[in-house]
């Protein structure tokens, strides 16, 4: 374990970042919810308005990216019990990428994909990710059948679920709603766990042939990136329905910290949400070697692994393609509110990939 030298300014920061990563704050003591960190959170705050974090803002890239044409988008929602099944049906590789589906990817698309897991993967670090195309109905996947831990990209299938299930939840609770989806905030989201429970999450696992486990814990700890694919296909239906109100879906549009979001979002709308347990040195600076102090693992003895992942939908212009990459490589927050993302190349790569299958 890495020594931290705490001084004030370094206490005051480790608190905003106790509140931005996924499991940081508790949920209440009636919490219907089982969360380890809800047993022995370092820090709580009750949220009764909306909240405005000191985020790097990752905007700019995307203000001037022009609107997906949502009729096309449309046209995919009836193939998603069958992309499901595509992804339940392809028999992953020992060593190297798996490719599925009706198209392969060019050899190098796929080669240059496999180097940027094998550099991900240095030190014994664990990369699992799925990409399909919604067009091809293809896609590529590596160590899928890894158990991971959510992190904060539960948020976005929790809230859309809710939404889903209860549609005056935006008119009453709409402040939460985004701030756990933009801001990745830990409180807003257990405060909508608290109020609407965890049926509309049951709801969506029944509907897509996910494990209902899935909704047992705050950040499930043990779910894998397939799991989480079936999710988002049911993400992707309801973002691109006739039900969903007209701004929720640019919630998903400026989420923070998303590799996809600032590698692509400058060119292609996306949807997407990351999450993240922090490695932070003395300095809050990125460390590849950092791990969690004992005092901000909430609590959890397994809880001792840093991660970054991301999640989401990039409709870039070979059609719309929905992707998970899940990893245990920490991931600096906090640096003049900036973020280091070791995902960048990585999502450029899956873009490389579906290009190639067009």
């Amino acid at each position: 374990m890495k020594s931290f030298k705490m001084t004030k300014t370094l206490a005051a920061t480790l608190i905003m970042a106790a509140m931005m990563t996924s499991c940081g704050t508790t949920a209440g003591k009636e919490s219907s919810v089982t969360s380890a960190a809800q047993s022995d959170s370092k820090t709580a705050a009750a949220n009764s308005g909306a909240i405005t974090y000191a985020m790097e803002d990752e905007s700019a890239a995307i203000k001037n990216v022009p609107a997906y044409d949502v009729a096309d988008a449309k046209t995919y929602i009836d193939s998603m019990p069958e992309i499901r099944e595509l992804v339940d049906s392809y028999e992953l590789k020992p060593d190297g990428i798996t490719t599925f589906g009706e198209k392969a990817p060019s050899d190098d698309a796929l080669e240059n994909l496999y180097k940027e897991v094998q550099k991900l993967s240095e030190k014994d670090h664990k990369v699992s990710l799925i990409m399909v195309d919604l067009e091809t109905k293809s896609g590529v996947a590596y160590n899928t059948l890894q158990p991971m831990c959510t992190q904060s990209t539960i948020k976005a299938i929790y809230v859309g679920s809710l939404l889903d299930s209860d549609p005056n939840a935006l008119n009453e609770n709409g402040a939460y709603m985004r701030e756990a989806i933009e801001f990745s905030a830990n409180d807003p989201y257990h405060n909508l766990r608290e109020i609407y429970g965890t049926e509309p999450l049951v709801k969506w696992c029944k509907e897509v042939g996910v494990d209902e486990g899935f909704t047992e814990q705050l950040y499930p700890r043990t779910y894998t990136v397939k799991e989480m694919f079936k999710m988002w296909t049911k993400l992707y239906c309801f973002l691109n329905s006739d039900d969903v109100p007209g701004n929720f879906g640019a919630y998903y549009a400026d989420s923070s910290c998303s590799a996809a979001k600032k590698q692509l979002g400058g060119r292609f709308p996306v949807q997407t949400k990351a999450g993240w347990e922090h490695g932070l040195d003395e300095g809050l600076n990125y460390d590849p070697d950092a791990k969690i102090p004992d005092e901000y693992i909430d609590g959890d003895s397994t809880n001792d692994e840093c991660a970054i992942n991301d999640t989401g939908i990039v409709y870039s212009d070979h059609g719309p393609y929905i992707f998970v990459i899940y990893t245990d490589h920490p991931f600096g927050v906090f640096k003049d509110y900036a973020t280091e993302n070791p995902l960048y190349d990585l999502t450029e790569r899956l873009y490389e990939v579906q290009c190639s299958l067009s």
